[in-house]
């Protein structure tokens, strides 16, 4: 008498029996640990503001500072000049409108909402800097080799960068299918994200940890907006 065909590879049938629930479990760890990443990038970024609030500078800001500004070059003070122009002020809508629009175009519209949202969710630099009120580094200590006004911590560039860049990041990491071409763009924005940062504190309208805030709490607005992207997705 033939065996029934499932009696050949058990195995297959019991997997297939709970394949629903092996799914729904693998949901849920995602889930868990999309929101511990979240909380723990909240809890750092608050810890660090709160810090902040009371320290106009934090243990080896100085020393970083004038470690980094003692490479006197022409070249690395233009280079910085540019980058910090171009995400700032009004050529940071200007990057957010081409980014949404070339992500529309070649990815969807689902991502381009989600740049646009990133694009307003800047304003909460804007706003934590007027409740911190952390003045910015004094031409005293270090070399201010760009004037601007307006508080400290966090850095907008550095806020503006992990997260609209961030954000480009993970669409590129979830959408190019070649490896090559992937791995170009990724390190492109992961030093362009770097490059932000380190030409504040290069220029001397920042402490590091201006720059470290930034990216803490843009961070953890990213990880916020990539579980949104995914829970959507695991919806869709």
């Amino acid at each position: 008498m033939p065996l029934h065909p499932w009696a050949e590879y058990p195995h297959k049938n019991i997997e297939s029996s709970y394949s629903p629930y092996l799914s729904l479990l693998r949901k849920v760890q995602k889930n868990t640990k999309h929101k511990l990443l979240v909380g723990f990038l909240a809890f750092l970024a608050l810890t660090v503001s709160i810090y902040a609030r009371f320290a106009a500078q934090f243990p080896g800001d100085l020393y970083l500072t004038l470690r980094l500004q003692a490479l006197d070059n022409l070249f690395l003070l233009s280079l910085t000049q540019w980058v910090s122009l171009i995400f700032g002020d009004w050529y940071s809508v200007l990057v957010v409108v081409v980014i949404g629009i070339l992500v529309w175009w070649r990815i969807g519209m689902l991502e381009a909402i989600l740049i646009s949202v990133a694009g307003l969710l800047t304003l909460v630099a804007t706003a934590l800097k007027l409740a911190i009120k952390r003045p910015r580094p004094s031409a005293d200590l270090v070399q201010v080799l760009s004037h601007e006004q307006g508080n400290g911590f966090p850095s907008g560039h550095a806020f503006f960068a992990i997260l609209i860049l961030g954000l480009l990041a993970y669409f590129v990491f979830i959408n190019v299918k070649n490896h090559t071409l992937r791995m170009v763009f990724l390190v492109g924005l992961i030093t362009l994200i770097l490059l932000v940062g380190t030409s504040r504190v290069y220029l001397g309208v920042h402490w590091p940890s201006d720059v470290i805030g930034g990216y803490l709490i843009g961070g953890a607005l990213l990880s916020v907006l990539i579980w949104l992207h995914q829970a959507w997705i695991d919806r869709h």
